[in-house]
C-alpha cells in the first residue's frame, strides 16, 4: 500500500490479489472516495494527457453524447435517463443506448490505444 498527496488530495494505492476482494473493497469505500480500479502493470496515467480522435464518430453520436452530458447522464447518480434522452431527440430508447454505446466504445478505445502508443514508446 502506498500514498502520494497531490493538489486534489491524497491518492491510496492497495493491492489486493482477487477479484472478490477488490469488489468487497471498492463498494465499502465507494460512499467516503472516489474509487478507480486499475489492473496491476496498468500505465500511470495522472498528470499526463492523451489526444482522442473524436472526427469518427457520426453527427448523431455526437448530438447524443452531447445531450447525454449536458442533462446529467454521467453524473453519478444519473440526472436523466435514457427515455428523457429519447424524447428530447425525438428517437427510441434503444436507438439513443445504441449511439451512446458507439460513441463511448470510440472514445475508450481512442484512449486505450493512446495508453498503449505511450507504453510502446
Amino acid at each position: 500500500m502506498s500514498d502520494a498527496s497531490d493538489s486534489e488530495g491524497f491518492r491510496l494505492t492497495v493491492t489486493v490479489s482477487d477479484e472478490d476482494s477488490v469488489v468487497a473493497l471498492a463498494e465499502a469505500v465507494d460512499e467516503v472516495v472516489d474509487v478507480s480500479i486499475a489492473p496491476d502493470g496498468a500505465p500511470e496515467t495522472r498528470g499526463s494527457s492523451i489526444q482522442v480522435d473524436v472526427e469518427s464518430l457520426t453527427p448523431k453520436q455526437w448530438e447524443a453524447l452531447e445531450l447525454a452530458y449536458e442533462a446529467g447522464y454521467y453524473d453519478q447518480p444519473r440526472s436523466v435517463d435514457l427515455e428523457t434522452l429519447a424524447d428530447e431527440l425525438e428517437i427510441s430508447k434503444s436507438a439513443v443506448s445504441q449511439r451512446l454505446r458507439a460513441a463511448e466504445g470510440t472514445i475508450v478505445e481512442g484512449v486505450l490505444a493512446g495508453l498503449h502508443a505511450r507504453i510502446d514508446e
